[in-house]
């Protein structure tokens, strides 16, 4: 999550305001106690209880990994602009407790037919997606990778190699 939100950079700023490597709004910081947003363990911190906060939210009959890939959306756009989502995919004749169905829907809060219809409005839906779809990729890999012992080795081998030239 701190790759997607900073790319690791501590001192991040975005043009709405977040800061930190987990981006956290100043609201936000408030809300889970965190005093220095650009302070890297306060970041991290206030981050994970904030997503671990989001997790609790999504209804309990929702199960893994959807569970998680909601979770990771209310993170990235807000838990109301996520309910208007599942509301609008519901609508759609989709299942609201599944990421593939929801994540067709989010995209449909940045026009005005559709949010203008729900009760937090328009929002930045695309953003969610990505975000989501770009955390799901670092972790495919980081399990490909960390779960490959021939790919490791051979890693570990190539680095020695070029220290020891």
């Amino acid at each position: 999550m701190s790759y997607q939100e900073s790319h690791w950079n501590k001192d991040a700023v975005s043009p709405t305001g977040v800061k930190g490597l987990m981006m956290l709004t100043q609201a936000t910081a408030k809300q889970v106690k965190v005093k220095d947003r650009t302070n890297p363990k306060e970041s991290i911190f206030g981050g994970a209880l904030y997503f671990k906060q989001r997790l609790k939210k999504i209804p309990a009959r929702i199960p893994e990994p959807d569970r998680t890939w909601l979770a990771l959306a209310s993170y990235n756009v807000g838990f109301g602009h996520l309910e208007d989502a599942r509301i609008i995919t519901q609508k759609l004749g989709k299942n609201p407790d599944k990421w593939i169905d929801v994540k067709r829907a989010l995209p449909l809060l940045t026009k005005k037919k559709w949010y203008s219809k729900t009760k937090h409005g328009y929002a930045r839906g695309k953003e969610p997606v990505i975000y989501v779809d770009n955390i799901r990729s670092y972790l495919d890999l980081l399990i490909w990778y960390t779960g490959n012992k021939e790919i490791n080795e051979a890693s570990a081998v190539s680095k020695t190699k070029i220290q020891i030239d």
